[in-house]
């Protein structure tokens, strides 16, 4: 004879009855889908917007070249007080040094 479990977790349901009550269930919410599909009107549309301007043909470049850029962006932010110059010189080009052999 089978010992009967004391707490639900360890009881377990016969093989059959978890997949009819995972296809009750899924069967369930499809219904209440289509119901609301079924039942559910669209209501009517309240907005009019009108004719809405066609945006990238109103670019000032639809019909024009961009202006050549020579390189320099203009500064969006002003320098920092400790701001590095903006080329600092370069250092003069040395031979490389050869390292040691106890290094």
């Amino acid at each position: 004879m089978a010992e009967k479990k004391k707490y639900d977790e360890q009881r377990e349901l016969p093989s059959p009855w978890e997949w009819v009550i995972i296809t009750l269930l899924s069967l369930v919410i499809i219904a209440y889908g289509l119901l609301a599909y079924r039942f559910v009107l669209e209501g009517p549309r309240h907005w009019d917007f009108g004719q809405l301007p066609d945006t990238p043909a109103e670019s000032i470049y639809s019909t024009e070249e961009p202006p050549p850029r020579d390189g320099k962006l203009p500064r969006q932010l002003p320098k920092l007080p400790e701001a590095q110059p903006e080329n600092p010189p370069k250092p003069p080009n040395q031979q490389l040094r050869e390292r040691s052999p106890n290094r």
